[in-house]
């Protein structure tokens, strides 16, 4: 019906879908496959608070996002301000869910996928950080992360997809 009304074919002109559903909505909200955004399509919430209901539009942008999905806006946020704390644990969220969980990867795996002895260490060096820095906090010490650390650790975080062959999914999630 949704692809009928989208080809102009028919009678029916809006479709209005309600649900509590969000594995639902997610099925319905993908438009002719993978495309996320149409220009006929519009996103709201509602919300019941003491028995009023607020409305809240989000236009053509669709609010409902996966956990991994919200890692990496996250993630996108994190890239301009490279001072932020939680940077180390939004990358090991990722490469734990992407790789070690969906893909069976450990970190050796990953690490093996660097050529050169240097790189090997680079690459085990952020999993050493993002590790270090989601599982633990420095009691009665301040450190102020360097930008140039967290630089650099993008730049390897980016390369880790890049080896596994997996660059394209960086691509999607990161634009």
């Amino acid at each position: 019906m949704i692809k009928d009304i989208k080809k102009d074919i028919g009678s029916i002109r809006q479709i209005i879908i309600l649900t509590h559903n969000v594995y639902f909505h997610k099925e319905v909200s993908f438009i002719d496959g993978r495309t996320t955004e149409n220009n006929n399509t519009n996103y709201w919430i509602l919300r019941k608070n003491d028995n009023k209901t607020s409305i809240q539009c989000y236009e053509k942008n669709n609010p409902i996002q996966s956990s991994y999905e919200l890692l990496w806006q996250e993630l996108k946020n994190q890239e301009n301000n490279k001072s932020g704390l939680t940077i180390q644990n939004i990358m090991r969220r990722i490469i734990e869910n992407y790789f070690k969980i969906l893909g069976k990867y450990g970190d050796d795996d990953l690490i093996k996928k660097f050529e050169n002895p240097q790189e090997k260490e680079i690459c085990r060096s952020l999993i050493s950080w993002i590790n270090d820095g989601s599982h633990s906090i420095p009691d009665d010490l301040f450190i102020e992360q360097q930008e140039s650390i967290t630089d650099k650790y993008f730049d390897v975080f980016k390369r880790i997809f890049k080896e596994m062959k997996q660059i394209e999914h960086y691509n999607m999630m990161i634009r």
